[in-house]
């Protein structure tokens, strides 16, 4: 079984610097979904994982070509819009949790009402049983 290594730093001039990589998380499969958001585009299914036990999800990064107000994405059927501002990194089943107290996510539905293409990538670990 492989281990997610990951690594996020930050620093702020003249304010704090952050550096985390500690634990690695072990997943027992991946996937990834890549798929270009047209602009004006809406309802652009993107699967993301075939299970649904509770926290099987323990992983999940949404990362574009494009950042921008104007791209959006809801989870399953919840009617909450995420803005694909920026990248979306979510590292363990807690906060996977963020996007569906309720079901481990099944499936991104992206809105794209910005200029551009972003062209999407989606990356999901799920858990060691």
């Amino acid at each position: 079984m492989p281990n997610v290594n990951w690594q996020f730093q930050a620093a702020i001039p003249g304010g704090p610097s952050v550096l985390l990589n500690q634990p690695g998380i072990p997943i027992a499969a991946y996937d990834v979904a890549a798929v270009d958001v047209a602009p004006g585009a809406s309802g652009v299914d993107v699967p993301i994982q075939p299970s649904s036990g509770a926290g099987d999800v323990v992983f999940l990064v949404v990362s574009a070509s494009v950042y921008d107000p104007g791209i959006n994405y809801t989870v399953d059927a919840l009617a909450s819009a995420h803005v694909l501002d920026g990248p979306h990194v979510l590292l363990g089943s807690g906060a996977v949790g963020f996007l569906n107290s309720s079901a481990p996510p099944q499936k991104l539905v992206f809105n794209n009402t910005s200029a551009k293409v972003s062209s999407v990538q989606v990356v999901v670990g799920r858990k060691v049983p």
